[in-house]
């Protein structure tokens, strides 16, 4: 059995939430909550019952109304997470946390109904026991014959669903630090990107309901913020002026810098996205990505023979390996090999041939060409594959 009473136990003074009056003691709350734990059942029941001095509105004793207006310290003193009927203790709700690959709902309600019958069953040993022992001492006795009722049956587990509710309340009381932590995040280098992709996995009666999701993401590839919309570029005006308002509020600095997939370019020098985050005056470009999209629109479809050779030739003309990061991987590679062969130094074609995709990209950083420089090489590029048909 637990006692909740936050007012006597440590004198806190609570308030009603509606007319914000001070609340009193009006004897003990009548309802008893039943709690799962890891391996059997106890029962919470408060011990006051709080009523509001003006309105005469009684309230739950453990209800988020109260829970909200103790201090972190207090609040981590309650031991469960209620729903409707059962409440879950947080030993179990800290199970439902680690998303990682087979710990589902389905895992931790089965095997917290194992512990639970594994320690039935070991009650219900010493019960039995117990009766027998108690019967042969009043055999001795030459006493009344005594009449033993039988042990409780077993009492399964709710559904796996009713655990998934429980953690979904669970981490609603934490919604406030989530907001917090999201809210939080900023950047020097921003984009903005329409996509199709996640409004096509949503599922129910919300599948058709919006077709585009728009995300605004910093270098680190953090999201910002992200809304879904019926349209490309639709309502977006209220997403744009929640980052900038943010911005402003902690003080942070304008980005550096706003990539987008559309609306960059202007004849009177200033994009239309940019309208969207007044009063900025961000450098608004066009993202790499999309930039290459625009010359991959000529072809037929994406499963066109040239598709894949066309797209990493062009990848090439634009950006290019930083040298200073390519010549020190080669030096580590070749102490590398120079260690694995008997100290015989490797050529530099055998250097190059040691090194793979992944290592390149693990430990070189890459940078886009000059202007001159990736205009000529796309040129080059369309004059030698202009008029090709097939590999």
């Amino acid at each position: 059995m637990f006692l909740w009473a936050p007012m006597r136990m440590w004198g806190i003074p609570l308030k009603c939430h509606q007319c914000n009056r001070k609340m009193h003691h009006s004897g003990i709350y009548t309802k008893i909550r039943e709690v799962i734990d890891l391996d059997t059942r106890y029962y919470l029941i408060g011990g006051d019952y709080p009523r509001c001095s003006k309105c005469m509105i009684p309230v739950c004793p453990w209800s988020t109304e109260v829970l909200n207006q103790l201090d972190p310290a207090h609040r981590n003193k309650f031991p469960a997470i209620l729903t409707t009927q059962l409440a879950l203790d947080k030993r179990c709700v800290t199970l439902l946390k680690p998303r990682t690959v087979g710990n589902s709902s389905s895992y931790v309600q089965q095997a917290l109904e194992e512990l639970h019958s594994e320690e039935w069953a070991k009650r219900t040993i010493e019960y039995l026991s117990d009766c027998e022992l108690h019967k042969k001492k009043s055999a001795l006795t030459q006493s009344h014959e005594v009449v033993y009722k039988n042990p409780p049956e077993f009492i399964p587990l709710p559904l796996a669903q009713w655990f998934e509710t429980v953690h979904a309340n669970e981490i609603l009381s934490h919604l406030s630090e989530m907001k917090g932590v999201i809210t939080s995040t900023y950047g020097r280098i921003l984009k903005l990107d329409s996509t199709k992709k996640i409004t096509k996995k949503l599922a129910g009666g919300i599948s058709e309901t919006a077709t585009w999701m728009t995300n605004i993401t910093n270098e680190y590839g953090q999201v910002l913020n992200c809304v879904l919309t019926t349209g490309e570029g639709a309502g977006l005006e209220e997403l744009c002026q929640g980052i900038v308002k943010r911005f402003q509020n902690a003080r942070e600095p304008e980005p550096h810098i706003l990539y987008v997939d559309r609306d960059c370019c202007s004849e009177s020098g200033v994009p239309p996205l940019l309208e969207l985050f007044r009063p900025w005056n961000t450098n608004v470009r066009l993202d790499i990505f999309h930039y290459m999209r625009r010359f991959t629109t000529g072809l037929t479809t994406e499963h066109h023979p040239l598709y894949g050779t066309f797209c990493s030739k062009l990848y090439c003309c634009i950006f290019e390996w930083d040298q200073d990061d390519v010549n020190c991987l080669k030096e580590a590679k070749r102490s590398e090999l120079k260690k694995k062969y008997a100290g015989h130094p490797p050529t530099d074609a055998q250097v190059l041939a040691n090194i793979s995709s992944s290592e390149l990209a693990k430990h070189c950083r890459r940078r886009t060409r000059g202007v001159e420089e990736t205009r000529n090489l796309i040129q080059e590029l369309l004059d030698s594959m202009w008029e090709l048909t097939d590999t």
